[in-house]
């Protein structure tokens, strides 16, 4: 059985769809996956026949309609913020909500605080699993989720190969976002906006569009202010930069210790670890690298192929 392993890696784990599309072009179909962070929201679409809806949305976006989905003025004791805006616009484009509804065996990767210890959800509501994966400490509050209090899964680990060959995988396919760079740094360009989107993607951008008129006035500005990308390399760090460059020097640790003790059949790994945790208007170019990566991966993976039908 082949098992696709979706590392953590916050925005860059868009190269995770640019991978999927690419995998499934060749024929290349998962009887399992798993994830952890934004690594269990690609598993999900995948799991969920919701990628291409997901890889719509990327091409309109910009930073400020991403920024709503993280603007909350009454911040909690526990985080900076609930991730309710973020799980509603997943809700709104993954349709299945009971893990045991997706169409192949899925785990997202979690991290109980108390126990201190990895947690493998693999079964009931789909969305409770991915917020519990992606809370970020400090940025998200904790998911209360079954008398624990759980967090970001990229604590304990950020790319589940283990967690595949636990479900049954005989051969397991891992993405990793976070280790490897552009060879040289890209700039960032203003990608054209198609005049007309699908009706579901214009409506999903109105959605989002229409939360801007929710945030302003002096209560929101400074969370506009973390949010938004920096106008030159000396601008000061945000609490959002600082909080998430600290979490990925963890992941990335953990990630290459993992990586020589429990490898993966095939290894791959888009350029995209210049983009940071929250740059989310930069799928495009994320999913172009995916795609691009698993080119590099060709011909392993056509050694790998008559072994993963």
């Amino acid at each position: 059985m082949l098992g696709l392993a979706l590392g953590s890696g916050g925005a860059r784990c868009w190269a995770h769809i640019g991978v999927l599309r690419r995998l499934g072009e060749l024929g290349i179909r998962p009887q399992c996956i798993a994830g952890t962070s934004a690594g269990a929201i690609a598993a999900a679409l995948y799991a969920s026949d919701s990628v291409e809806t997901m890889e719509e949305l990327a091409a309109h976006l910009d930073w400020k309609q991403v920024a709503q989905l993280f603007l909350e003025v009454n911040f909690p004791r526990s985080g900076l913020l609930t991730g309710k805006n973020f799980m509603q616009m997943l809700k709104s484009i993954i349709p299945v909500h009971a893990v045991a509804s997706l169409r192949i065996p899925y785990a997202a990767v979690a991290t109980d605080l108390e126990a201190e210890k990895e947690v493998v959800l693999k079964s009931g509501n789909l969305f409770d699993a991915i917020r519990a994966s992606i809370g970020i400490p400090g940025i998200f509050t904790p998911a209360r989720l079954n008398g624990r209090h759980l967090v970001d899964g990229g604590l304990v680990n950020p790319l589940p190969v283990s967690v595949c060959r636990s479900m049954g995988a005989d051969l397991v396919i891992a993405v990793d976002v976070n280790l490897r760079s552009a060879a040289q740094k890209r700039k960032t360009v203003q990608k054209p906006q198609p005049s007309e989107p699908p009706p579901r993607i214009a409506q999903l951008v109105a959605s989002l569009s229409g939360l801007l008129s929710q945030w302003t006035g002096p209560a929101a500005s400074p969370s506009r202010r973390w949010i938004a990308p920096p106008k030159n390399e000396a601008d000061p760090l945000s609490i959002f930069d600082v909080l998430t460059r600290s979490f990925r020097l963890i992941e990335n640790q953990i990630t290459l210790r993992e990586l020589a003790l429990n490898p993966p059949d095939i290894l791959i790994q888009p350029e995209v670890g210049d983009i940071m945790t929250l740059e989310f208007h930069r799928g495009p170019e994320a999913i172009a690298a995916g795609i691009r990566a698993v080119d590099e991966a060709l011909p392993r993976l056509k050694a790998l192929l008559p072994l993963a039908r």
